[in-house]
């Protein structure tokens, strides 16, 4: 399954793309890593934390269920909506509420956060690619995007609002932005490098699995505990390597 519409937009949205029981195979070990996370972390929980890393890395998860998460990561159906060659798997992340329920969410591109230039960030853009697949266990208020924007700079308001600059804030609103609510069985694949924020509310709880082009630069930020201690019985296992 090739999406045109990511290429195009930078995201597609899947509605019913995975069954009950695909949820259900994964599901308890995602609540068993957060259930841990928020166990060992409750002061970053506190102070505004709304999304933890690396399930696959964790010492609270057995081999079996590492297992589990790692088949569902490289399966044919979550693989084949990757639309750029040679994807690598890059990391997890899991999107929580924060505890305060007045905090105001934010704009950003992802790549804002990994120590380049500005005007590097501005060609990076323009081919690279950081793919998010976002998986909501629970209805997702959902994320809202500024379409093209994984290819294309921000506009002056955009670019104000994002850095806070003239009065603006990251939370600002901008009147590009394209809401995606989310319900249990969706699939939202989006771009890490376009403009987008997430909307907080109803407990939410959502698995990302990131992917990457197979590029050095890239792969820098991949911790290496967070991938197989081997490749054998694993699909698609190039993923992870």
């Amino acid at each position: 399954m090739k999406l045109a519409q990511y290429t195009k937009y930078g995201f597609h949205h899947l509605k019913n793309f995975f069954s009950e029981n695909e949820l259900l195979s994964i599901e308890p070990i995602i609540l068993k890593f957060h259930n841990s996370w928020l166990d060992k972390n409750q002061e970053t929980y506190i102070n505004g934390a709304i999304n933890s890393h690396s399930l696959t890395a964790s010492g609270k998860l057995t081999k079996q269920e590492k297992g589990i998460l790692f088949n569902f990561i490289c399966s044919d159906k979550v693989i084949n909506l990757i639309e750029f060659d040679a994807p690598r798997f890059l990391n997890t992340q899991l999107f929580f509420d924060p505890k305060n329920s007045n905090q105001n969410n934010y704009w950003h591109r992802d790549i804002q956060y990994v120590g380049i230039s500005e005007e590097a960030q501005k060609e990076v853009i323009k081919t690279q690619n950081v793919v998010h697949l976002r998986i909501p266990l629970k209805k997702d208020p959902g994320i809202e995007l500024i379409p093209k924007t994984h290819r294309q700079w921000d506009s002056v308001a955009q670019y104000e609002v994002r850095n806070s600059l003239n009065n603006k804030t990251p939370s600002d609103a901008l009147k590009e932005g394209q809401l995606i609510a989310l319900e249990r069985s969706d699939v939202l694949v989006f771009s890490a490098n376009m403009i987008h924020r997430g909307t907080y509310g109803n407990n939410r709880l959502s698995l990302d699995i990131i992917y990457c082009d197979n590029d050095p630069k890239l792969l820098k930020f991949r911790d290496k505990a967070n991938l197989p201690s081997t490749l054998d019985g694993f699909k698609n296992a190039k993923i992870f390597t």
